[in-house]
């Protein structure tokens, strides 16, 4: 018992005091996908930052579920069976439901409020 106790409590006891050391065996790789895909968005900007911000600018990394999983995930992923699988046409198009008419307000109150604001004190800021 000296043996496991004597080394002190943050030194690990001797290799041969440890049940199971010497039939262990190597651990098996997993099989689940590598993280980075060369197909994903790690081969548009390539750990530059430049490079994806102009990715960003210019709408190429992939965002939607469909674009960066093979299978969705769940249900309520799979809306591809509503879609076009024509590149060229706009969801808006084809299935108009989906389009809402846009009411705005020309001078909402919160705008008022600021615009009075400014107007009467020179120090104002919303932040």
């Amino acid at each position: 018992m000296s043996m496991l106790t004597g080394p002190g409590f943050a030194q690990d006891p001797p290799r041969e005091a440890r049940p199971g050391v010497k039939d262990q065996k190597e651990p098996e790789p997993t099989r689940l996908p590598p993280i980075i895909s060369e197909d994903g968005n790690h081969s548009v900007h390539q750990n530059s930052h430049t490079r994806y911000q102009e990715a960003v600018r210019k709408v190429l990394l992939k965002t939607f579920p469909n674009q960066v999983f093979r299978v969705p995930l769940t249900d309520a992923q799979n809306f591809s069976f509503w879609r076009s699988h024509n590149p060229g046409v706009r969801p808006e198009e084809t299935m108009p439901w989906i389009r809402s008419p846009c009411h705005c307000l020309i001078k909402s109150p919160m705008t008022r409020f600021t615009d009075h604001s400014i107007l009467n004190d020179r120090n104002f800021s919303l932040y």
